[in-house]
């Protein structure tokens, strides 16, 4: 799964870069703060790590950074144990993105990655890409009530992965993406990979469901279980799996 990238190394990084969007790649566009002073940033994520989205010679795209999760994450909060760059966190994931849009699949592309050996035999890691326009995630559309062809069309999509054999090793509910034509993205391939058939399959299936009760049981304003939606999602994720 070689990706189609050319490569940048300056003051010990190593970049890769799409030479589809880039003639040479702008290392400003791995620094947050350069980007907001140039007048760059159109917004952020809300989420547990912050996502920067930005504006770059007529691309809407979006920066990553990678931290640690879980109790690791308190006391280092995005350092990793050195690697060989191409086994690294970011040009793993800029890898599967650029195999999985060759096969067709519903993904953002990847723009470019970033290897930044840190102190120690650690390093950081970022990655950018498209960003997807129009589209809100599956949580923040629940309380539109998604009726049961957007529930189904979202368990026919996960089965086009699943027949790739690409586990995602998040599957929720704020990784899946939903745009204005009904169409359905997945997102966020930090730490997955394809696999061999198995059992994983019918357990990114549980992972989406216990993110989706989570999510109705968030408080106040939380989103409706929705038994239908969801027996509609099963339903088209094993009918595509089974033609």
């Amino acid at each position: 799964m070689q990706p189609k990238v050319a490569t940048d190394r300056q003051g010990g990084q190593t970049v890769w870069y799409d030479p589809a969007l880039f003639h040479t790649f702008p290392p400003a566009l791995f620094d947050p703060a350069r980007l907001e002073r140039d007048g760059l940033v159109t917004g952020r994520s809300t989420g547990r790590n912050t996502a920067h989205f930005f504006r770059h010679a007529g691309h809407e795209m979006v920066l990553r950074h990678y931290y640690r999760g879980g109790m690791v994450g308190r006391i280092n909060r995005d350092l990793f144990l050195r690697q060989p760059v191409a086994q690294s966190r970011a040009m793993q994931e800029y890898a599967l993105l650029d195999w999985m849009r060759g096969q067709g699949l519903p993904v953002p592309r990847p723009c470019a990655a970033r290897f930044s050996p840190a102190m120690g035999l650690f390093y950081r890691a970022d990655l950018v890409t498209q960003m997807l326009p129009g589209t809100r995630t599956l949580a923040d559309s629940l309380h539109d009530a998604p009726p049961p062809e957007v529930w189904a069309e979202i368990g026919r999509t996960i089965a086009r992965f699943h027949a790739h054999d690409v586990c995602h090793s998040d599957l929720n509910c704020r990784n899946i993406l939903l745009d204005g034509a009904g169409k359905v993205w997945l997102i966020d391939f930090d730490k997955s990979a394809r696999r061999p058939d198995g059992a994983w399959k019918q357990g990114n299936i549980d992972r989406l469901e216990r993110s989706l009760r989570k999510e109705a049981a968030s408080g106040p304003a939380a989103a409706p279980w929705d038994d239908a939606g969801w027996a509609a999602l099963v339903a088209g994720h094993a009918q595509a799996r089974a033609a």
